[in-house]
C-alpha cells in the first residue's frame, strides 16, 4: 500500500512538473508566431524567388529570431516565471518529503 501511493505521488509531482514547464513554454508562442510571420512576410516580398522552400526556411529563422528576442528582451519574463512555477513544485514536493517541525 505505501508503495502505491508513493509511486502515484511520485506520478502527481511529474505531472506538476510538466505543467509547470508546459505552462511557461506557452508564454513563448506569441514572440515565436510574431518571428514566423515576420520571416514569411519578408520572404514573399521578392515575388520571382518565392518557394513552398524559401518560406519554410524563412519561417524557421524568424521563429528562432523571435524566441532569441523573447529570451534576451525579457530574461526575468517568460522564461523566469517557469523556473519559479517549477521550483515551487519542486518546493512543495521537497517540504511534503522532509517536514519540519518546529517548536
Amino acid at each position: 500500500m505505501t508503495i502505491a501511493r508513493s509511486t502515484r505521488s511520485e506520478l502527481s509531482y511529474i505531472r506538476q512538473l510538466v505543467e509547470a514547464g508546459w505552462n511557461g513554454g506557452l508564454e513563448l508562442i506569441a514572440p515565436a508566431a510574431i518571428g514566423a510571420s515576420l520571416g514569411v512576410i519578408g520572404a514573399t516580398y521578392d515575388k520571382k524567388r518565392t518557394s513552398a522552400a524559401r518560406l519554410t526556411v524563412a519561417a524557421l529563422i524568424g521563429t528562432a529570431v523571435g524566441l532569441g528576442a523573447a529570451a534576451v528582451w525579457a530574461p526575468r519574463g517568460s522564461a523566469g516565471n517557469t523556473l519559479r512555477k517549477i521550483n515551487a513544485v519542486r518546493d512543495i514536493h521537497w517540504l511534503e518529503k522532509h517536514p519540519i517541525a518546529y517548536g
